[in-house]
């Protein structure tokens, strides 16, 4: 039930934040938001996560969002550089 609820949480605050967002006209932050509300659900398992990363990246492109997802990616290998060696 922890895990369900948190998976809620994080869902519902992001739809929440893409909600206020459109309401103040910030756009790239309701981009953002719009992009991964939806991924929280999508991590109950192996196959679903990989649909939402690539959905991701089709957002990206389509949004023109690759210096942000340059840069996320760059922080990720820097907080986990064990991952650095088997690159997303």
């Amino acid at each position: 039930m922890q895990k369900e609820f948190l998976i809620y949480l994080l869902y519902i605050t992001l739809v929440e934040i893409r909600e206020r967002s459109y309401t103040n006209k910030d756009e790239r932050t309701f981009w953002l938001c719009d992009m991964l509300h939806n991924v929280p659900a999508a991590l109950k398992s192996e196959e679903q996560s990989i649909d939402a990363y690539n959905k991701i990246l089709n957002n990206v492109e389509a949004l023109n969002l690759k210096s942000w997802l340059d840069t996320r990616m760059t922080e990720f290998y820097e907080r986990f550089p064990e991952y650095a060696k088997n690159s997303i």
